[in-house]
């Protein structure tokens, strides 16, 4: 649990203090089409610099994993928190609801139903569910597949692994959980 804690330390301090660079903008032009960038773009800096820093480590992975094709790991990467567009969270709301879905998982899940209707915890609904949100907006751009499903299911507290998960799900998992 300390090990979590301290995790969560360092995020919050990575996302005050990082900042979304020209070369961060250079790689994501890179990768994704016009239309991807136009959402990618609605995210709040921090967001899209924890997307860089995933997408980077993902293509990191796949130097051991030549089978797989890297272009659609970064994409994975750099589009897996697409959600949290319509989420408009600062760094301080973001951690407010880390923190009581740490602490307070069954409050937290029940302010998120709630959320489904009652605009007061509508916050909590679009964080929780986040990953869906992302692949149905993607959706609506003509993006279908295996990458919607990898972000539908990236939260690991909604969609657990298990044996017949994807390589791409795994790998993707694991960069957003190790920043």
């Amino acid at each position: 649990m300390l090990g979590k804690i301290i995790y969560r330390c360092k995020q919050f301090y990575f996302g005050l203090f990082c900042r979304y660079k020209n070369e961060d903008e250079i790689f994501v032009r890179g990768y994704l089409t016009i239309q991807e960038r136009s959402l990618f773009n609605q995210l709040a800096g921090f967001e899209k610099k924890h997307a860089v820093v995933v997408a980077r480590k993902m293509l990191a992975e796949a130097a051991f994993h030549p089978e797989l094709d890297q272009r659609k790991l970064v994409r994975l990467g750099l589009l897996h928190d697409i959600g949290k567009i319509l989420e408009k969270s600062s760094i301080i709301t973001k951690a407010i609801l880390v923190i009581i879905r740490f602490f307070l998982p069954t409050f937290y899940d029940f302010l998120a139903e709630k959320g489904e209707t009652n605009l007061r915890f509508r916050r909590y609904y679009l964080h929780k569910h986040h990953g869906q949100i992302g692949a149905d907006l993607l959706e609506k751009i003509g993006i279908s597949g295996e990458i919607l499903s990898v972000i539908a299911k990236h939260d690991p507290r909604i969609e657990p692994l298990g044996p017949h998960t994807s390589i791409e799900q795994k790998i993707l998992n694991e960069a957003d959980s190790t920043y």
